[in-house]
């Protein structure tokens, strides 16, 4: 699954975004691209608690379709 993340601007951004998205049932992967500002997320988890864990750690997301 993909997401967009607009306001992420820096390694200490991605640091949070993957932190969040790693306490998540059913993430086993996730892989951040900064310069594209996209967040790619592998495994079984539901789209609206990965949109959550990415709120949670302060940042929008939009899911890419």
């Amino acid at each position: 699954m993909e997401f967009t993340v607009n306001d992420m601007s820096c390694q200490h951004c991605v640091r949070r975004i993957e932190e969040a998205l790693g306490r998540v049932e059913g993430v086993t992967g996730v892989n951040i691209d900064l310069d594209r500002k996209l967040v790619e997320v592998e495994g079984t988890a539901d789209t609206d608690a990965l949109m959550n864990a990415i709120k949670g750690a302060g940042y929008t997301a939009e899911k890419r379709s």
